[in-house]
């Protein structure tokens, strides 16, 4: 069972995720805020393996709380919701290490895939934006190309492999299905090079993958 917090300032909003989850069983939602600070309260009380945070709320916004949360509950991972995101708000959601940004205007089912992604510990974009955020993220200076090649040198062959797919948006299953692997093999694979490239998660390692000029 997957425990998930949310975080809206607007109650009908709180109301449609928690409709949207309570539809897959294997989701469970524990509690509810309508601001940053009772967002933090709830990662504090109830620790849920995922946070679900609208970026712009008053006061403590979803930017916010998503730098506070790994020093209160380091397990609990967190997955931004927005109806648009700046560039500005992009880089700090993943320098913070967010397990996702997603549009509210997406479909239903890009939500419970980013419940289940946080999880697992992976990370993921909304379809809808993830070209468009690469190509703006990946022109900001993230990390400075030499020092993203010098990290991404230091991983093996394999390792090299496995992020050459992770930066094309590709899951585990899907990465050991391509290199005939086990998941639980790629899984390895990706945890590895996530603390050898010192990223939080996999959209932060897509992007220095980008930055070093790995993927296309």
């Amino acid at each position: 069972m997957i425990t998930v917090g949310i975080a809206d300032d607007e109650p009908l909003v709180r109301a449609g995720i928690r409709g949207v989850l309570e539809q897959a069983p294997e989701i469970r939602v524990v509690a509810e805020a309508g601001n940053g600070a009772g967002a933090v309260e709830l990662v504090r009380r109830h620790r849920p393996q995922v946070l679900l945070a609208d970026i712009k709320m008053p006061g403590m916004d979803g930017l916010d709380v998503a730098e506070a949360v790994p020093d209160i509950a380091p397990a609990t991972s967190v997955v931004l919701l927005t109806a648009w995101a700046s560039d500005a708000h992009i880089q700090r959601a993943l320098r913070a290490g967010t397990a996702g940004i997603l549009l509210k205007t997406g479909n239903p089912r890009e939500l419970v895939a980013a419940v289940h992604a946080a999880a697992a510990g992976d990370a993921m974009l909304s379809p809808a934006i993830t070209r468009r955020l690469l190509d703006r993220v990946v022109g900001v200076d993230f990390e400075p190309l030499e020092r993203a090649r010098t990290l991404v040198d230091g991983l093996t062959d394999r390792e090299r492999e496995v992020l050459e797919l992770v930066a094309k948006g590709l899951g585990n299953m899907q990465i050991a299905r391509r290199l005939y692997l086990s998941e639980g093999a790629i899984k390895a694979h990706v945890s590895r090079l996530l603390t050898k490239l010192s990223c939080a998660n996999r959209v932060q390692a897509a992007i220095l993958a980008h930055t070093a000029r790995l993927a296309a």
